[in-house]
């Protein structure tokens, strides 16, 4: 057994209370755009590590998940992984907009037990560093193509400057059901500087850095 940390962004208890401005009725619409989201096909699991798994097909392509495969529940094996992993996505939907200065929030950060057993580690392999590309994923797909049964794929963080491993797990029932740990960091972001802070970290990441 192995446990996973994963950042995530609660998109609809966030955009609920900034409409609403009050607790109760942005419950109320939580719940309003729930019921326009597909079904919950994995209700055993907490929600947040049923979500990755709850839509059809990919629709957006990335490591490990071409569009004709298999959903994905990303996690890294450390907590600085993580962070850097998620600044990388976080930036990226944010750099190109000019009249943005700052922002600051609040993601939630989690942890989960996942089996371990049988997993195939990329490291191990030749090609590696062309499966490990910052911005192609097309080898990475090939490989989930030359790997139809895989579940969990351990991989080197190409995000993190000291490389720590991620995973890539493609089957629900790898995961613990629960949660072992949850809570809530909290981050200050500098569109024109391009640089995103963790502050309950002490962490500072530039867009440099990960592209």
């Amino acid at each position: 057994m192995i446990e996973l940390v994963r950042i995530v962004a609660r998109q609809a208890a966030l955009s609920s209370y900034k409409a609403t401005q009050n607790e109760e009725r942005a419950l109320q619409l939580e719940l309003l755009i729930e019921n326009t989201k597909p079904k919950n096909l994995y209700s055993a699991w907490h929600p947040l590590i049923a979500t990755p798994f709850r839509y059809g097909p990919p629709l957006l392509q990335g490591r490990f998940r071409p569009s004709y495969g298999k959903n994905v529940f990303y996690g890294s094996l450390v907590e600085e992984t993580a962070l850097y992993e998620h600044a990388y996505h976080f930036m990226k939907q944010r750099i190109h907009l000019k009249k943005m200065k700052t922002e600051t929030g609040v993601r939630t950060l989690f942890w989960v037990d996942v089996k371990g057993n049988n997993a195939i580690h990329v490291k191990n392999y030749f090609d590696s560093a062309l499966i490990m590309d910052k911005n192609d994923y097309s080898h990475s797909h090939q490989f989930i193509l030359s790997h139809p049964h895989a579940t969990l794929i351990m991989y080197p963080s190409c995000r993190d400057p000291k490389n720590g491993d991620n995973a890539a797990v493609l089957d629900i029932e790898r995961l613990g059901k629960n949660l072992k740990w949850e809570s809530s960091i909290k981050f200050f972001y500098d569109n024109k500087t391009r640089k995103i802070s963790w502050l309950d970290y002490d962490l500072h990441i530039q867009w440099e850095q990960l592209s």
